[in-house]
């Protein structure tokens, strides 16, 4: 459907294409190969929208920062699972720092999810961590009913959950969107909305710059500013509610009790996104300092 309306807006779309190389400069160059031939390409933009392993960013010589690895996320699709057709069901057990997704797809599938501390002895992989996976997931509070038919009908896998990023995803007429710009910790949702608003935010400078080099650069400000809001109130939430160990608990207990008296605690991020307060007294009082 995506390819079908670029296409009527009057984009060039060929399936079957492969990028072989990205070169910055005025202007910029892209390398192709389709249909057996290859092609160099001069063009006014390149955007690097290809994922958390981007080759733009590899190619345009991006440098990245990450985060120390805290949870692994193992996910796999599964049929004949009652879970909500109509919700993400999602549960998290704060003491042993593990939480689980179900999201139902339609016509029998759901995608279920299992974040896990890096720190424990297994990484789910394969047919054969399949118990495991469910097992761990009813440990982390997704009732064993749910699972009692389950029949997995794809693989098994385990991917890391740190965020990512690159300061400044423009240079040279090479802009990253979504995730090979930032990635963010799948536990709290944010990837999409942040690619959405990483090509809104691009979109409107290109049309309001007939300099697309100075587009590139206010648009990563605003990429930046925001990324940095959605970063930081992720990482407080981590360390409320999936850190482990007995001051783990402490600072838990102290803060639930005040969240439970009085949610504007909570920094609403689901619905304000980076226009969510993250200054030091917003943060003392989701804790529970102040």
């Amino acid at each position: 459907m995506l390819l079908q309306a670029a296409a009527a807006a009057g984009a060039e779309v060929q399936r079957g294409a492969v990028v072989r190389e990205v070169k910055p400069g005025v202007p910029p160059t892209v390398t192709i190969e389709h249909e057996g031939r290859r092609e160099e390409q001069r063009t006014r933009l390149v955007v690097g929208a290809d994922g958390r392993a981007s080759l733009v960013r590899k190619w345009a010589d991006f440098s990245s920062q990450r985060d120390p690895e805290r949870l692994l996320f193992a996910g796999a699709l599964f049929e004949q699972i009652p879970a909500p057709v109509d919700a993400l069901y999602a549960v998290m057990n704060p003491t042993i720092g593990q939480l689980a997704f179900l999201g139902n797809l339609g016509r029998g599938r759901v995608r279920a999810y299992l974040g896990y501390h890096k720190d424990a002895q297994f990484r789910l992989q394969g047919a054969k961590d399949i118990p495991r996976f469910i097992e761990e997931s009813v440990r982390a509070g997704i009732p064993a009913a749910f699972y009692a038919t389950a029949k997995p009908i794809g693989p098994l896998a385990t991917f890391e959950g740190a965020n990512t990023w690159v300061e400044h995803p423009y240079r040279a007429g090479v802009a990253l969107v979504g995730d090979a710009a930032a990635t963010n910790d799948p536990t709290w949702g944010q990837g999409l909305s942040c690619t959405v608003r990483d090509v809104r935010v691009l979109r409107d400078q290109l049309l309001h710059h007939n300099d697309w080099d100075d587009a590139g650069h206010t648009y990563v400000e605003e990429h930046d500013r925001f990324y940095q809001v959605i970063h930081t109130v992720e990482t407080w939430f981590a360390d409320l509610f999936l850190e482990i160990g007995p001051a783990a608990g402490a600072r838990r207990t102290r803060a639930f009790a005040l969240l439970a008296q009085d949610g504007t605690r909570m920094p609403d991020l689901y619905g304000l996104g980076p226009a969510v307060a993250v200054s030091e007294t917003a943060r003392r009082r989701l804790f529970g300092e102040e």
